[in-house]
């Protein structure tokens, strides 16, 4: 029997929108509308568009003990922020590899932790068999939609009361507004690499906020965007992708998110296997590349040197806002310098592919 996919809130919109509807980690998601993917990720980088993310998990930990436990599972310190702030971070197993990476939220005596769909149920379960009993967890996907207002144009698109709001917000801050008689948050952050916001909004009023967004952004030719946009545009800014660079077999140290492993932190879930990872030394680095030609290097394809295989593409496409084909791989640490010789292998062919610096896309200009 074919398990039935969930749905967002906002599904019979895209429905209307003509989106292209796909499974997705249990869902039935948009991977793009009727413009297309190259379109929609030029919307996203030259004005703005929004991204229906309410298929993440998203998990409320409440009690006086509720910071300290969640920063015991997280490699980055929860403790260094106050209320009104966010964090991007890891979380580990006790060997070091990564369960998910996920967005953490300071609510004061509450933390709110967003994790990726396809690993909400090991993180909801892997945190539930930790916690200590004072700690109450509530799972809040059903109960929030989540919005991502992305790109350049983003702020402009608001009008009040969330314009007043934001105008001030800094990068990983987030703030509360009242809307239609409900409370929302609003934070400054994003997965497109552009400025931008992500919005929690009660079920009740998620369908007449989507409205409202595209009301005040008809000015600019505001556009939904789908899942295939939202991976061209992260790739092009190497972030990790959850299944692709980041696994249980990796670790935070591997993967270049070593700015979210606090290892002076006394005391979390992973930590003695990273620090002895440190000691030993890194083994494998993650890599980005660009290839010659107009061939696409995708998810799999082996990664050669002198002929001898040395690792496989983590992510690989086309990248609209440099017009060539790129990708992010993991290699031997001594093949890891910007300006090493690759070749990718496609379909029996030798591609040639040099190592690049990364990201390959900084929003307002382009590293080639």
């Amino acid at each position: 029997m074919t398990e039935k996919l969930r749905q967002t809130p906002y599904h019979e919109i895209h429905k209307r929108n003509a989106g292209k509807m796909v499974p997705f980690v249990g869902w039935e998601l948009p991977v793009q509308f009727p413009h297309g993917i190259i379109h929609e990720h030029r919307k996203v980088r030259e004005q703005a568009g929004v991204f229906d993310v309410s298929h993440m998990g998203r998990f409320i930990f409440r009690g006086p003990e509720a910071i300290d436990f969640v920063n015991r599972l997280i490699t980055n310190n929860l403790a260094k922020i106050n209320e009104g702030h966010l964090l991007y971070s890891a979380l580990c197993n006790h060997e070091g590899g990564i369960i998910d990476d996920v967005t953490v939220y300071h609510l004061g005596t509450e933390a709110l932790l967003v994790a990726n769909a396809a690993n909400a149920e090991a993180v909801w379960a892997w945190a539930a068999d930790l916690k200590p009993p004072e700690v109450e967890m509530i799972c809040a996907t059903d109960d929030l939609a989540q919005l991502a207002l992305q790109g350049p144009k983003a702020e402009a698109v608001l009008r009040s009361p969330f314009s007043e709001a934001v105008k001030d917000l800094g990068y990983y801050c987030y703030t509360h507004v009242q809307w239609e008689g409900h409370r929302i948050l609003i934070s400054r952050n994003g997965y497109t690499g552009e400025d931008g916001f992500e919005i929690y909004v009660p079920q009740k009023v998620a369908v007449p906020l989507w409205e409202q967004l595209f009301e005040w952004g008809r000015a600019i030719g505001l556009e939904p965007i789908g899942l295939g946009a939202r991976d061209s545009l992260r790739m092009e800014v190497n972030y990790a992708l959850y299944g692709h660079e980041l696994t249980t077999q990796t670790t935070p140290l591997e993967a270049g998110l070593r700015w979210v492993v606090k290892l002076k932190k006394a005391d979390f879930i992973g930590r003695e296997a990273l620090l002895r990872q440190k000691r030993e030394g890194i083994k494998r680095a993650l890599i980005g590349f660009a290839v010659e030609g107009k061939r696409l290097p995708r998810h799999g394809y082996a990664i050669t040197s002198t002929g001898k295989e040395v690792g496989h593409v983590t992510s690989g496409g086309y990248c609209p806002s440099l017009d060539r084909g790129m990708g992010m791989g993991y290699v031997p640490k001594d093949l890891s310098a910007v300006g090493t010789l690759l070749q990718i292998e496609m379909r029996g062919t030798s591609i040639p592919a040099v190592v690049v610096d990364r990201p390959f896309y900084t929003a307002g200009s382009v590293r080639r």
